[in-house]
């Protein structure tokens, strides 16, 4: 009896991570097809994969397919030639007919499917939450959507949904390029929240080290020009 209780009262999701690593190698990510696929059908509730560390990946192997190709759990048929070169064993006889059936069964239920998550990325984990949100029941609407009902809310479309093609080039194709330009994003937004403290006269700490900071001097320098003063030669020296 409490247990429907709580059920009724809470929106309960499973939420499954997997480790980004699985991808790397093509029986461990059909093993992990398996055990999400068995974890969906044994648990009555509304049901999220998630690969976990995606920031993680370029320090792996290169892929053999792009990131959509995990995620989205289609045409698996394309990944039984790189199971077979992973070891000769996985393409002989009974193997080869194994691999067979089990990606026909995962692509039959249709149910298997994976969100991307990179913990320190707040737009990753924003992404994240609304999914869940949206598979619970629940999600935020927009101002003018303030009278949608929960319904409507959760199944606009486009909410909270971050493109994995926009994944594979943040955290694979072009991680360097990002990282630069997040740190250059992150550099002005610190030295605009201390221009504007400034203009209340509040000091500010820019790079966290508990100090007050100066913020770098603009290109061509302050803009202050210094004008020193010349020694009087004329003055007679004491005798």
């Amino acid at each position: 009896m409490l247990l429907t209780f709580c059920l009724r009262l809470f929106k309960l999701v499973v939420v499954n991570l997997v480790d980004s690593y699985a991808l790397t190698l093509p029986s461990l990510y059909i093993s992990t097809l398996l055990l999400s696929l068995r974890s969906m059908l044994q648990l009555d509730l509304p049901h999220i994969n998630v690969l976990t560390k995606i920031d993680n990946l370029n320090k792996y192997p290169p892929l053999s397919f792009n990131l959509d190709f995990y995620t989205e759990v289609q045409d698996l048929a394309y990944l039984i030639p790189s199971l077979e070169a992973e070891s000769p064993m996985f393409g002989q006889g009974k193997f080869a007919a194994l691999n067979e059936a089990i990606v026909n069964l995962v692509e039959e239920f249709g149910l298997v499917g994976y969100e991307t998550l990179a913990v320190e990325d707040k737009k990753s984990m924003m992404s994240l939450l609304h999914t869940i949100d949206k598979a619970g029941g629940y999600a935020f609407g927009k101002a003018e959507g303030a009278n949608d009902s929960v319904w409507q809310v959760a199944v606009r479309e486009g909410i909270g949904k971050m493109d994995v093609r926009d994944v594979q080039e943040r955290w694979v194709d072009r991680r360097d390029e990002w990282d630069e330009i997040e740190r250059e994003e992150e550099q002005e937004r610190r030295r605009q929240e201390w221009e504007e403290g400034m203009q209340r006269g509040e000091e500010m700490d820019l790079d966290g080290d508990g100090e007050m900071d100066v913020p770098p001097l603009p290109p061509g320098g302050s803009g202050v020009k210094v004008v020193r003063r010349k020694k009087k030669t004329d003055e007679a020296e004491p005798s």
